[in-house]
């Protein structure tokens, strides 16, 4: 039986991963020139400047950018508006990615992550499935979304095992190891009878 800790997980994740109780998958973007930029933006924290959502939405206007990199920029801008609190613009951007490329793993995790900050716990686990379904090299940060929407829930059973299996794929990840800690391991109470 798990118990949860008098300390509520998303406040305490809120303090330990710096912005939020959600993580972020960037995705990648193949070639040179603003797209590639906006990627390594957000790939190196990036706090969602106003110069860069500005030079990433600019390089949504390169005509040679391939439909994949389009919608992965589309993805990276959704990060850097979610690290900026524009949660509205951030869910826009993540929609057009998954219009133009349903396949794009990383925009569903990205999505369900700005779910969990507006509150729909329960479209941010669909998203999430629909993440891990489509198999992505972002499994922890998939299983880690989950596990904060089933934790918001107080399906602390469910949000435990997906903690779990994300430190099974990334061991030391410092997300999951602290928000972990904030569930307690109890001897189910024997049965009557």
């Amino acid at each position: 039986m798990l118990t949860k800790l008098s300390l509520s997980l998303g406040l305490a994740l809120s303090c330990s991963i710096g912005l939020s109780n959600a993580a972020f998958a960037q995705s990648l973007v193949i070639g040179d020139g603003g797209a590639q930029e906006c990627y390594y933006s957000v790939k190196h924290g990036d706090p969602g400047r106003i110069s860069t959502i500005k030079d990433c939405k600019l390089a949504l206007r390169d005509p040679n950018l391939s439909k994949k990199d389009e919608a992965a920029t589309h993805v990276n801008l959704g990060i850097l508006l979610m690290r900026a609190k524009q949660y509205d613009a951030s869910r826009a951007q993540y929609n057009m990615a998954i219009e133009m490329q349903p396949e794009l793993s990383e925009a569903y995790i990205n999505y369900a992550a700005n779910l969990i900050y507006l509150g729909d716990f329960e479209a941010a686990i669909t998203a999430s499935n629909t993440g891990i379904e489509l198999g992505t090299k972002k499994m922890p940060e998939a299983l880690f979304n989950r596990a904060m929407a089933y934790d918001n829930l107080k399906r602390y059973n469910l949000a435990y095992a997906d903690l779990k299996k994300a430190l099974t794929l990334r061991p030391n990840w410092k997300p999951a190891l602290r928000a972990i800690d904030n569930y307690e391991v109890a001897a189910k109470p024997p049965s009557q009878g």
